[in-house]
């Protein structure tokens, strides 16, 4: 059996050996945890506050659409067809919203087809 050299003084005290392992799983932890952790909070960030946008704005279109069928198209939508207007914007947010879905899951499938 070859002998094994003998260690010299302080170079791989218990002491230094926790505090390198301590080092090497702070850095672990930052590099895997927190940094795609945060740059995921980021990309959160500005996917609801887009869609929170696009939502506002597809409001304030239905309410615009449905006010000009009602103010432009007076004569027409009185009595039994009083509740068109409300049908057509209806029609009209839930195609729009369909259309949305058709985009992103053609995105997600990572082209066109």
């Amino acid at each position: 059996m070859p002998d094994r050299p003998k260690a010299t003084k302080g170079s791989n005290t218990p002491n230094k050996v926790v505090a390198e392992l301590k080092t090497l799983l702070i850095g672990y932890a930052r590099q895997e945890i927190v940094t795609p952790l945060t740059q995921l909070g980021r990309t959160l960030k500005l996917g609801i506050l887009g869609g929170l946008s696009i939502g506002v704005g597809l409001v304030f279109l239905a309410v615009a659409g449905l006010r000009l069928l009602q103010t432009e198209a007076s004569g027409v939508f009185d009595g039994n067809m009083s509740a068109l207007p409300y049908v057509a914007v209806l029609i009209g947010v839930v195609a729009v919203l369909a259309a949305a879905v058709v985009v992103r899951a053609r995105m997600s499938r990572g082209g066109h087809q």
